[in-house]
């Protein structure tokens, strides 16, 4: 959501900001509306209503759409950030308490892995406690298992319904590590987990989200496992493929393989640059591999692309604006995604919401959706040479590439859900929380 060049009168409204004592409000004559249901928002992220840059809008974004609309109050409590929280949305208010992680950012790892978990409870705990005080909230939704500390603390002082939302649960779906590593990686999410809620809502992101918090202690009766939402609407949308190919310098011979996603290690981009030799020999295609997205690991990953001398093959493009993804996605031929916790997040989705195929590493839940030989090809998780070789089959096998493709395509209809849909069973969850607990009477 991009509100750049407009001045406020062009916007609904300004989210307004209740910032510390000191602070100056950016609007200091907003006042919580009288009579609506509201909800206190503790997350750990100093913006999730827009990714920035025009990247893309995120799961919040269609969150406080739908709640707005639906005459709820949200309250956002993050970190305070010299990026303005604004929003095109009525009933939107920013709190906030100091950011945690990037006063600390340049500490050693260690010290932060020791330091972080009790720093964030303490500081975010009070400042959310001084915050449901004032504003009286009908609920508090945590983000991440971050906010689950300073919930339940809200939760057992001010008898307040609580709701933790994850939105993954990263590392804990590798339970076949060593038992000492998956203790030592995950201990802040396992705390979390063991933290009285009234419901937890875990989004399926690939990463077995709701086998974990049963593993770890949580009652069937409070998760609610909900679908990534999908923007669906693309699929109807049909773009010329030879015309945008023209206006990005990709002949119409080239096979275009696909890489969509923030460049960070999580995402291993370096384990689809390592197989670009091996995906050259055992094929006599011309491909180029674009990789879209920006992050912390580009400048190593452009670095290993000189170093192993495939420049002509590789193109870097940076971050694009998200209404774009569909008409580079219909530009491509290949999906290819390498995580290291899950294979079917939203790049996946939308890659075959566009209609590709996919080939990726077998990790979580990557095969309920990315069924072997139908609409892709799995790869054994960590196997740069079966990755190219899966890569390959399909950059030689034009005809398997275009019944994947299409297979793909229903597959997605089939079995993702529309962010209308997602959102309404997130507004039932919520409204059937408040109505349980009715007015809660803070002290």
């Amino acid at each position: 959501m991009d509100t750049g060049g407009q001045n406020s009168e062009e916007k609904r409204t300004l989210a307004r900001t209740h910032a510390p004592a000191g602070e100056q409000l950016q609007d200091a004559n907003a006042q919580p509306s009288a009579g609506a249901k509201r909800i206190l928002v503790i997350s750990p992220w100093a913006s999730r209503w827009s990714l920035g840059g025009g990247a893309g809008v995120s799961d919040d974004y269609y969150f406080i759409d739908k709640f707005s609309k639906r005459g709820f109050e949200i309250h956002f409590l993050i970190p305070k950030s010299n990026t303005p929280s604004d929003s095109s949305f009525e009933n939107v208010f920013v709190h906030t308490y100091p950011d945690v992680f990037g006063a600390t950012q340049s500490w050693p790892t260690g010290l932060k892995r020791l330091t972080w978990p009790a720093l964030f409870s303490s500081i975010v705990t009070v400042r959310a406690l001084s915050v449901a005080r004032d504003i009286k909230p009908d609920l508090i939704l945590g983000h991440s298992h971050n906010s689950s500390f300073p919930a339940f603390v809200a939760r057992e002082l001010l008898r307040l319904p609580t709701c933790v939302k994850l939105f993954g649960v990263m590392d804990l779906v590798h339970w076949e590590w060593p038992r000492w590593k998956y203790y030592f990686k995950n201990f802040e999410q396992i705390i979390a987990l063991k933290m009285p809620h009234d419901i937890w809502i875990i989004l399926d992101d690939g990463t077995k989200g709701r086998d974990a918090a049963l593993r770890h202690g949580v009652p069937s009766e409070k998760i609610r496992f909900l679908p990534n939402g999908i923007n669906l609407e693309w699929m109807k949308i049909a773009y010329e493929k030879e015309r945008i190919r023209e206006e990005l310098g990709i002949p119409p011979e080239v096979v275009v393989v696909l890489f969509l996603a923030r460049l960070v290690g999580l995402k291993r981009p370096e384990m689809l640059l390592n197989a670009v030799p091996r995906v050259k020999q055992l094929t006599e295609k011309r491909l180029l591999f674009l990789f879209v997205g920006d992050g912390p690991s580009r400048e190593g990953c452009e670095r290993l692309t000189r170093s192993l001398e495939i420049e002509t093959d590789v193109r870097f493009t940076g971050a694009i604006p998200h209404d774009k993804v569909p008409q580079i996605m219909s530009a491509s031929d290949i999906f290819v995604s390498t995580s290291n916790f899950t294979n079917v997040a939203i790049p996946t989705c939308e890659a075959m919401v566009c209609g590709l195929p996919v080939v990726a590493f077998d990790v979580g839940n990557t095969r309920d959706l990315i069924h072997h030989g139908e609409n892709g090809l799995g790869v054994e998780d960590g196997n740069v040479f079966g990755l190219a070789e899966a890569v390959a089959r399909l950059a030689t096998d034009e005809s398997a590439r275009r019944e994947m493709a299409e297979h793909a395509k229903l597959l997605a209809g089939e079995k993702l859900t529309g962010w209308n849909e997602r959102t309404d069973m997130e507004l039932e969850i919520i409204r059937e929380l408040i109505e349980r607990h009715g007015d809660p009477a803070l002290s």
